[in-house]
């Protein structure tokens, strides 16, 4: 039986998520969308969150904030994006969380595309609720 675990400590191990870009994920300048790496950036973001919240009393957290996001390079069709997703920072509810994007390219070249700071908000039946996790001392 799993028991909710209390101040779960968490470690400098990234949350990975990715996807390739299709021709439906282009903008009209026919690079790959902005609004499209952002939703995939906030996935990676809650796919962090949730796995820090396993064990807890929480039944889930959601998106609160998102920092600036800058975009340094383009991405292209059949590219490979993958996003990095790490914990950096918690408070009582809060959790920040920084995501870090690069690309593949046809040839194995990888570049930044972008990177941003998410904050999700624990939740138990719709509200803030405490997650009694903390950040190790490895961290960062």
């Amino acid at each position: 039986m799993n028991r909710p675990i209390k101040n779960k400590a968490v470690f400098a191990q990234p949350t990975i998520h990715s996807f390739m870009v299709f021709p439906e994920d282009m903008n009209y300048a026919g690079t790959l969308f902005g609004g499209k790496v952002l939703a995939e950036m906030d996935k990676s973001a809650a796919k962090a969150a949730r796995r820090l919240l396993y064990g807890t009393a929480c039944d889930g957290a959601v998106t609160a904030s998102l920092d600036k996001v800058d975009f340094v390079k383009p991405a292209h069709v059949g590219d490979f994006i993958e996003l990095s997703a790490w914990i950096t920072r918690l408070g009582r509810t809060s959790i920040e969380i920084k995501v870090h994007v690069i690309r593949e390219d046809h040839e194995g070249n990888l570049e930044e595309i972008c990177n941003g700071t998410f904050v999700f908000v624990s939740l138990k039946e719709g509200k803030p609720f405490p997650h009694n996790c903390e950040l190790s001392a490895n961290l960062n």
